[in-house]
This record gives structure tokens, sequence and C-alpha cells, in this order.
């Protein structure tokens, strides 16, 4: 099929879906409302595998959507079926969470066990592979169940980081750059044989305090000391028969058999959300909430078609900010972090104007798995920090530096000539390396960098430049660690943020408001239109390899990164 043929079909399908969502939105319009689920017996299903999206699903006609339900829509889902007598229980299915993170992971589990409080049950199946994440998140339920040919791998928490100097040595490849503070650690990757002894230090206690957290809340909502626990990861892993002896499943069974167990008709999140919500047309006070997902870059986001690990575009964010600090519907921002960073100058553009914007009105930031470096630069500008206990943040520090790819050059037989009018004009050539003068210079434009983050993290957090500083130095910490050493305020999720947010607009706990996403999602068309060919050939690729790729591409040129390293995955 040729490609303007097949543009054309999709564009006469999306015309048919738009036409039809028109026909429904009047007829919603006229009836005052939106729909409503059935009444009687219902259970919401949570099918929750390969990531937990930040940001919600898209507002489009569900046979479009391409990804699980978003982080918000499964929290705000499990809040509204708590006091809804037509929602009888909760089964959430897990599966192999590839992509999702420890707080993201987290701020789900805590909305489970607020749920159970309800007193409706929640079961837990797992039909595969159940890793210590998932395992985590299914101890969460009143029941665990299993197939009885599942795997239980619950092994304790590690972290593998590779180190690739020798092998780009091996084909001609330098790597140079500089980098301001004891801890600061990503450029070793590259330049380093392992880790240092400043970075052992820094990710032995983020594993300690992740592990505590891990422990801690199995051995509490499975009603087990923390030593039988330890003693039982220790041991594993599990075959799913084993697993239910030793107390850590309830029942083996299939599917249906876990959900015969609650009586009614499914429901899927993202249906529940739609039917709950309405359209939201009135005079409510309105709180706005503006994502930094990924790695921060100028210009404009970008989180693919269907949702993903994409980018964080200084440009956005600073549009959306403005447009919420000049509404005056909009009574509070709070600005939702997940990122490990990127350019520092992006970064600080995005600081610039949230600081702009709380000299106006409240601001709060929520940071989910990642708000390290320029995530929590991004941050410091709020009134308010709050962080899940398994957040990696901190990290307050900054690198450059660039590739030199002469000595592969030279192998494949690939000559180059540079023309140039100033001694330094090629300083960020890839042809040549750094002279002593001239990593100098990049020392001090990275320290000048340096100096000012801390200043402005000091200022943030109402405390001098020497305090800020020793708990800086590049090091990256735990929620709960950052809580203990004023890094951030609050410990919880993004229902805490919205609270505080609301408080300090003194808006009343019991008043209704509205949450509005800026800037504005963007429709299946509109988001399917803008996508390059190359972005589309990129996304069959993995989504680590993707991620490296045009990392690669749109940070090492020599601009000042306040980032963490590559691969900081704990598992």
């Amino acid at each position: 099929m040729k490609r303007r043929t097949a543009w054309f079909l999709v564009a006469g399908v999306v015309a048919l879906a738009l036409g039809a969502a028109m026909v429904g939105a009047v007829a919603l319009l006229l009836r005052g409302g939106a729909p409503r689920i059935a009444s009687g017996q219902n259970y919401l299903v949570l099918d929750v595998q390969g990531e937990i999206p930040e940001t919600p699903a898209p507002d489009v006609p569900s046979w479009f959507e391409r990804r699980p339900p978003g982080l918000p829509t499964l929290v705000q889902g499990l809040e509204r079926a708590a006091g809804d007598p037509d929602v009888t229980g909760v089964i959430l299915r897990v599966g192999l969470l590839t992509d999702a993170g420890w707080a993201r992971t987290e701020e789900l589990r805590d909305a489970l066990v607020r749920f159970r409080k309800s007193k409706k049950p929640v079961y837990a199946h797992v039909s595969d592979f159940c890793s210590n994440r998932e395992y985590y998140l299914a101890s969460a339920a009143d029941k665990v169940f299993a197939i009885p040919s599942a795997n239980l791998a619950l092994t304790g928490l590690y972290s593998e980081l590779s180190f690739w100097r020798e092998t780009l040595g091996k084909v001609g490849v330098e790597a140079q750059f500089e980098a301001v503070g004891k801890y600061k650690s990503a450029p070793d990757a590259y330049t380093g044989d392992g880790l240092s002894e400043a970075n052992r230090e820094q990710l032995d206690a983020l594993l300690d305090d992740l592990e505590a957290r891990f422990v801690e809340g199995i051995a509490s909502e499975r009603k087990l000391p923390v030593e039988r626990v330890r003693e039982l990861i220790a041991q594993g892993p599990y075959e799913a028969r084993e697993a239910k002896e030793l107390g850590l499943v309830d029942e083996l069974l299939y599917l249906d058999e876990a959900e015969a167990r609650i009586k009614g008709g499914r429901l899927s999140p993202v249906r529940y959300a739609r039917e709950s919500r309405g359209f939201g047309l009135g005079s409510r006070p309105r709180i706005a909430l503006i994502y930094a997902v990924g790695t921060i870059m100028p210009g404009e986001s970008d989180d693919g078609p269907f949702g993903g690990g994409g980018f964080t575009g200084s440009e956005t964010v600073v549009r959306a900010l403005r447009k919420a600090r000049e509404d005056d519907a909009i009574k509070a921002v709070v600005l939702r972090v997940d990122s490990p960073g990127g350019s520092a100058t992006a970064s600080d553009q995005i600081w610039h104007e949230l600081r702009r914007t709380a000299e106006k009105k409240p601001v709060i930031a929520s940071m989910g798995d990642y708000a390290a470096s320029g995530g929590y630069y991004v941050a410091m500008g709020a009134h308010a920090i709050v962080a899940q206990p398994n957040t990696v943040t901190g990290s307050i520090g900054v690198f450059s530096g660039k590739f030199n790819l002469q000595g592969l050059y030279e192998k494949i037989g690939l000559r180059t000539e540079v023309l140039r009018r100033g001694p330094h004009a090629d300083i960020y050539s890839s042809t040549r390396p750094w002279d002593a003068e001239e990593r100098a210079r990049v020392r001090r434009s990275m320290e000048a960098f340096y100096a000012e983050f801390v200043s402005k993290a000091a200022e943030g957090r109402k405390k001098t430049p020497v305090q800020i500083d020793a708990v800086a130095q590049g090091r990256v910490w735990s929620g709960r660690a950052a809580l203990e050493v004023g890094l951030v305020d609050e410990l919880g999720g993004l229902d805490q943020a919205l609270d505080l947010a609301r408080d300090r607009a003194r808006i009343g706990r019991d008043e209704a408001v509205a949450v509005v996403v800026l800037p504005e999602p963007k429709g299946f068309f509109d988001v399917l239109m803008e996508q390059p060919d190359e972005q589309v050939g990129l996304g069959r690729l993995g989504a680590d390899l993707q991620r490296a790729i045009v990392r690669a591409d749109r940070l090492f040129d020599g601009r000042p990164l306040a980032l963490l390293p590559y691969e900081l995955k704990i598992r």
C-alpha cells in the first residue's frame, strides 16, 4: 500500500471517529453530564505490566489506546472506587514491570492500601514471572494468587552498572569529561574501569534505603516479622507451590478462578475514570498539573505517539507555567517531576519560570521515580517539595564533555580536515582531544554552574550555600534520606502534593476542585501526524536503546549537563 493511500485511510478513520465523538459529546452536554457505569455489582481490574506511565492516557476513543493506563488514572480510579457502592472490589493483575520505577510502584501500592480501608477486597494475581518489584506491589493486596506454573523471583535488590572505557579504547574512542562534585559519577561509565569509592558509597546508601522500605512493606502487609522476610528473600527464588507453602502466596488459582471471588462485571480503569469525571464545566477553583517527565532538553517536549520514555522540552514547560500563572481561575500549580535531568541550561529556564510563578501563586513540586540533577534543579523553585521514600533525588552537580573519535577514524580510514578561525574554535570537535588549557576552561565553566546550582538550591531550601554544598557534590539520595538532609519537605505521592497545593491556596478539603493538565494533552491524530519518519523507525528499537541514541545525539555536544548516570536502575 502506498504511503499516501495509507494516510488517506487513517485520516478517513479518524474523521469518522471524531464525528462520532462530537455527536456523543453533544448528546452528553444536552443530558447535562457524563455517562455512569451500570448500577449494581462491578469490580475494577488493574492490569499492570511493562510500564506504569507517569501521565494520563490521551483523551481519545478507547480503540486508539496503545499503552497501559497512566499512574493518575489508576490512583484516581482506586480513590473513586473506594466510595462507590457499585464497585465491589479490585483485581490487580501483576505482570513484569520492566519500565516502572520503585517510586511509581510505591505510589500505586499506597493507593491499594488506602482502598483496602473501604473493607472491599483487593486480590492480586500473578500469571507469569514475578520479581522483587512485582511482588512488592502484589503484597499490598488482601490475597495474593498465582497460577501453579508461576515463578516468584523474590531474591533481593541489586543494581548493575557497565563501564565502557576499555571497550571504547579498543575501537579508538576516547571519552573526555569534566565533572564537578565528589559523587557526580555520570561520566564514570565512559571514563572509569569500575565504581569509584564515592560512587560505591552513595549507591550502597541508596540501595540500603530502598531495601529497607521493600522489606518493611512486605512484612507489614503480609503480617510477617521483618527478619522472616529477610530469610525468605535470602532463600529465593521460588516456584509457585513452594511460595504458597511459605506464605508468600495465598492460593494457586487461574485468573478466571480469582475473578470468580468477586461478583459483578469487569471495569477498566480508563473507562471508569472517564465515566466518573464528567466535563468539569463549572466555576470550581482549579489546580494546574504540569508534567516534566523524561530527559530535560531545550525546545518542545516529545513523548512519542503512544507514550513511553520521552523528553521534557523547556519551551513546552515554560509555556505551561506561564499559562498557569496568568490564568486567574488557577489557584495553585503542581509540577510533577519524573526526570534524571539533562541539559543544565534547559533546567535553568524551567526553574526561572517556576520561580516567577511561585511569586504569584502556590507552587508544589511532586517527585516520581527520579527527580535528580536537572530534575531536582527544576523543582527547587517550588514552595514545597514532596517525594516518595523511594524517589531517587538530589545529585546537585554538573558535568560536560565529548568523545574524541580520532583513533576510530584512523582505524576505519576516515580522513578529516578542519578549518578554523580562533585557537579554540573546534574545542568540541570529535576529531581531536582537548589540550590542557581547553580542559581547564571547561572545568571553570562547570565550577561556575555548580556554584550557581548550589546558590539557587540554598535560596529555595532556605539554607546557606555551605549547608547545601555539604549534601550536594553530585550525591544521589533516596526520598527518605533527602527528607532527613533537608532537600525535600514531605514524603508522599501526587495526591499528597495536590492536597498541599489545596491547603496553600486556602481551598477547603471538602471543596470540589478541577485538576487541569497543562499543556493540554494532544489528540491522537495530532501526535500521529507530527512524528517524523526517523522517529517512527526509531520506535522499533528497545526503549533503553532509543533513549541512549537520542541522548547521545542531543546532549554530547559540549553543553553543561545536570544528569544522572544512564544505567542507574535498581531491580
